[in-house]
């Protein structure tokens, strides 16, 4: 020990006296004397969160366990459905459930105009415009959008792209002469019920096995063949009541 070690244990205070001198100073009180907390390598499994993907509930797989696609996303992300209106329908509501704003542009406002009502007359995330009209929409983190474009077999090209928090989903009734271009462009795309030569000409497009070919004719009402670049899946979409309160049960024609 050094005498100014010496000399300042001297001046500190000890016991109780040290005690107040540190409640006087602010340094708080002095917590109870215990063993560290700590678990094995082998008890970390114990805290493991059961924990999905996050995203839109498209439906159920072969396998009945949720298919999920992750709309909302920090980069561009275009998706392409060669099929009904009713199943864009239902993810442009569920999207709007996930807390996006969904914005449709549409040549057949009408068909859409039961949602915005139900949803509280375009206030409530979301809005229908005619072709061409969308506004800029502000997309953000916290205030994510989805574009559905609901414009026909020919949709001009769109004035609002999609980009960071801001998704486009193109919706197909048929295969069409502009659908390659934008497959091409198209990070997922769903396809349903389609004639035998939309499907031949699908699987030369997307490189669709054979069996997923043939099998695109004959898909029931409600189940969609997603597609990536590496995965393909089909995808069964149940209604809840409330849907089909508002949209009807599933069907590929409108």
């Amino acid at each position: 020990m050094t005498p100014d070690t010496a000399a300042r244990g001297a001046r500190e205070p000890s016991g109780p006296r040290r005690t107040v001198e540190r409640l006087r100073h602010g340094l708080g009180l002095i917590g109870p004397r215990h063993g560290r907390h700590g678990l094995s390598a082998e008890q970390l499994d114990m805290l493991a969160l059961p924990i999905g993907d996050d995203g839109v509930v498209a439906g159920v797989d072969a396998e009945g366990q949720p298919a999920v696609l992750g709309i909302n996303r920090p980069t561009p992300y275009d998706v392409v459905l060669i099929g009904g209106l009713w199943t864009a329908q239902v993810l442009a509501l569920r999207s709007a459930a996930t807390g996006a704003r969904v914005a449709v542009e549409t040549g057949r406002p009408q068909a859409w105009m039961q949602m915005v009502h139900a949803m509280g007359g375009g206030q409530n995330g979301l809005s229908v415009y005619d072709v061409g009209r969308v506004p800029p929409q502000g997309a953000s983190a916290g205030t994510p959008v989805l574009v559905v474009r609901d414009c026909g077999m020919r949709p001009p090209r769109g004035r609002v792209v999609s980009g960071p928090w801001q998704s486009v989903l193109t919706l197909l009734p048929y295969l069409s002469p502009v659908a390659p271009r934008l497959l091409r462009q198209a990070r997922l795309a769903g396809i349903q019920r389609v004639s035998p030569d939309e499907a031949a000409e699908l699987g030369r497009t997307m490189g669709l096995s054979r069996t997923e070919v043939e099998s695109l004719p004959a898909l029931p009402d409600g189940v969609t063949l997603w597609c990536t670049d590496r995965d393909r899946q089909y995808v069964l979409t149940q209604p809840t009541d409330a849907e089909i309160g508002l949209l009807g049960t599933p069907r590929r024609m409108d």
